[in-house]
């Protein structure tokens, strides 16, 4: 997800991007294609989505009220939305896309934030920013760190963020360390701001989404069965509680990669999926009945931006923690 966000394969990298901790094959198949199916499938009630940009005191709370009721830490809570206040902040008259305020439905099943190099323009250019925003990892992280336990973590060298022609973490080393400038390439980042993550937490980040390396194409069921002993290995486990880290894999060439996260918490109405869509694009917050609905939205999001540069997802695994969603 890498280098300056300046070529394609760069955004493509980028989009980002709750039993048992296995499942059959024919389980994994099942999830694979009926996801791949969702606009076929999906009755015309479920072709909605009531989502908001959290550009409104009201849905402010709302969600700071649904994802602390699930549990989650109120100072992790804070914490992303004064992310979201200083990007709605700096971000509000981009041309790309209008800010939803209040919860709105629309009669889709994605949303079209549109290109990113006007995004690009606003963040960087008219705010006059030297530092990449978060990204949907970091946020994912912060909302769930407290229900991750990690017992083997690899050490800072190992970190998938420091080459910039292979690293496919290297925007998110970007976001926590800065970057000298390259001439030619880009010029230097310091650290986002916001941020004030300890040694110790950036450890158990890069050791949780580091890309797992293979020699050969895989099966959705294989893709969860490397994730899973990847995890295994580390000493990777999940506190089930009413929220969740959402996780959507794919495979790039010889790596299996977390191309998108987010957060899902329980509600009286069913779940309400939180994430940051893509870099220097807005926060989402949305209301979902069933985990089925869940899944078809993370596919049709995830289809269009892959899509919009002649690309296929390929084969991919949705993960609720260490498990299928």
């Amino acid at each position: 997800m890498k280098k300056a966000f300046c070529l394609l394969t760069t955004f493509i990298v980028l989009l980002c991007s709750a039993c048992k901790n296995t499942e059959t094959s024919s389980t994994a198949t099942e999830a694979h294609q009926e996801n791949t199916q969702v606009q076929e499938e999906s009755p015309s009630v479920q072709n909605k989505l009531t989502y908001s940009n959290l550009d409104s005191n009201a849905s402010t709370q709302e969600v700071r009220s649904l994802l602390t009721e699930a549990g989650i830490q109120p100072e992790h809570v804070d914490t992303v939305l004064s992310w979201v206040a200083d990007y709605n902040d700096s971000m509000r008259d981009c041309p790309s896309f209008t800010l939803a305020g209040d919860f709105i439905t629309v009669d889709e099943m994605s949303v079209d934030y549109g290109e990113y190099p006007p995004m690009s323009t606003q963040w960087f250019k008219h705010n006059n920013r030297n530092y990449h925003d978060v990204l949907c990892r970091i946020v994912a992280y912060e909302l769930n760190q407290d229900n991750i336990s990690i017992d083997n973590v690899i050490a800072e060298e190992d970190f998938d963020c420091w080459d910039d022609n292979t690293a496919w973490l290297y925007t998110d080393g970007d976001i926590l360390f800065g970057r000298d400038a390259v001439e030619g390439e880009h010029k230097a980042y310091v650290p986002f701001p916001l941020i004030d993550w300890h040694k110790d937490v950036q450890a158990q980040y890069f050791t949780l989404f580091n890309p797992i390396h293979t020699t050969k194409q895989f099966s959705p069921q294989e893709m969860l069965q490397a994730i899973q002993e990847k995890w295994a290995s580390q000493g990777i486990s999940f506190k089930e509680s009413p929220f969740s880290l959402i996780t959507f894999w794919t495979q790039s060439g010889d790596r299996i990669c977390a191309s998108h996260a987010a957060t899902l918490a329980e509600t009286a109405f069913g779940y309400i999926l939180f994430e940051k869509t893509n870099p220097e694009a807005p926060y989402m917050a949305t209301k979902f009945s069933s985990t089925d609905e869940v899944k078809r939205y993370l596919y049709n999001m995830m289809n269009l931006d892959y899509t919009r540069y002649n690309e296929q997802i390929g084969t991919y695994a949705i993960l609720q923690n260490n498990r299928l969603l």
